[in-house]
């Protein structure tokens, strides 16, 4: 029996729970790979679990983290389309690859999926085992540190954005919380469609540098009236598609702030998860709302193409060590970061 380092919660709570510890690295079965974990990424559902909010049947004592980067360091012997050594990044819904959404090639809505870090151990280990169909391939030319962190945000935004919302060149889009990994993904996105770009975020700092990376018109949503401004910006007309993963308050002004025909794409709702909304403004101005929560492994390796080719980047607010991960934790519960935070387990390729 061989041991990892990994950081484990034995029971739901506040970051506190998260405590390092020794513990059994993970056996192989046929169509299995062993990943050994340089960076991983910490993102809010990491929160919800280690909360005990997320509605997965989480079995202690557990290892977090939906998302990373590594290199494989030993394969089943089923496995034929991977080998030792490769550079990878596993997709943390696990699908089935046998219903009939998988078969459509709609992966994202498998009927059967898990979730990495959710339903079974994650990436906050100095390993993590997960199918060899359930993996990418990281680009030559990006770096962990560049995958992990695009991967999800910017895999992420592209379904809601351009798959879901069909964003078309010339559109008006609104980007809630833009100091978010999601939020800073979104922006780029936006500008790379060649879109006019309304972002939102509750403080100065957050806004100026949401400018730097595109946006058009900025709202400290603490201090301005969201909509009044919106509608002002834009004569009256609101926004064609916004982005939103706050849900709450934030979401009836983003229903508030449309467009006639006008699509919502919502990825989260930190915030406020039940919301009372008025439908009359939504069937009056033909306003499509599109929920998305997974992207398909497609547009992620698509996404990450784009970050090698340097066409999107990833902001990274800071990298720390896998010990610290209840630090990372209370840094995005306190929202005291811009862009990603990631947990350091080994070399960045």
């Amino acid at each position: 029996m061989s041991l990892m380092k990994a950081v484990v919660i034995e029971r739901f709570g506040d970051s506190s729970v998260l405590n390092p510890r020794q513990v059994e690295t993970p056996e192989l079965a046929q169509n299995d790979v062993l990943i050994k974990v340089n960076v991983a990424g910490v993102n809010h559902v990491d929160l919800d679990i280690r909360a005990g909010t997320s509605g997965m049947p989480i079995k202690f004592p557990h290892i977090p983290g939906v998302d990373a980067a590594g290199t494989i360091v030993d394969v089943g012997n089923g496995v034929s389309n991977f080998n030792k050594d490769d550079r990878v990044i596993p997709h943390f819904e696990l699908a089935c690859g046998n219903c009939r959404n998988c078969l459509a090639g709609r992966e994202n809505i498998c009927l059967n999926f898990g979730i990495l870090g959710g339903t079974c151990w994650g990436t906050y280990a100095e390993y993590v085992k997960v199918q060899s169909h359930h993996l990418m391939r990281i680009p030559d030319g990006l770096n962990d540190t560049d995958a992990v962190a695009a991967f999800i945000p910017f895999a992420t935004c592209w379904e809601a954005m351009m798959t879901n919302g069909k964003l078309v060149p010339g559109e008006t889009v609104l980007i809630n919380a833009a100091g978010s990994g999601v939020g800073t993904a979104g922006l780029q996105i936006a500008r790379m469609a060649g879109c006019r770009i309304i972002a939102t975020a509750g403080s100065n700092e957050k806004l100026e540098k949401a400018r730097e990376l595109g946006a058009d018109i900025t709202i400290n949503y603490q201090t301005e009236n969201t909509v009044d401004t919106i509608m002002q910006a834009t004569n009256g007309i609101g926004v064609n598609l916004a982005l939103d993963m706050v849900g709450g308050e934030v979401l009836i002004n983003t229903i508030k702030s449309m467009a006639s025909g006008g699509r919502i794409v919502s990825v989260g709702a930190h915030a406020g998860e039940k919301v009372e909304i008025d439908f009359i403004e939504l069937f009056r101005k033909h306003i499509a709302i599109y929920g998305c929560g997974r992207s398909t492994r497609a547009v992620g390796e698509h996404v990450l193409d784009l970050v090698a080719a340097g066409k999107l980047k990833p902001i990274i607010d800071r990298v720390i060590p896998l010990n610290d991960a209840a630090q990372a934790h209370q840094l995005l519960e306190d929202r005291a970061c811009f862009g990603r935070v990631l947990l350091e387990l080994g070399n960045n390729n």
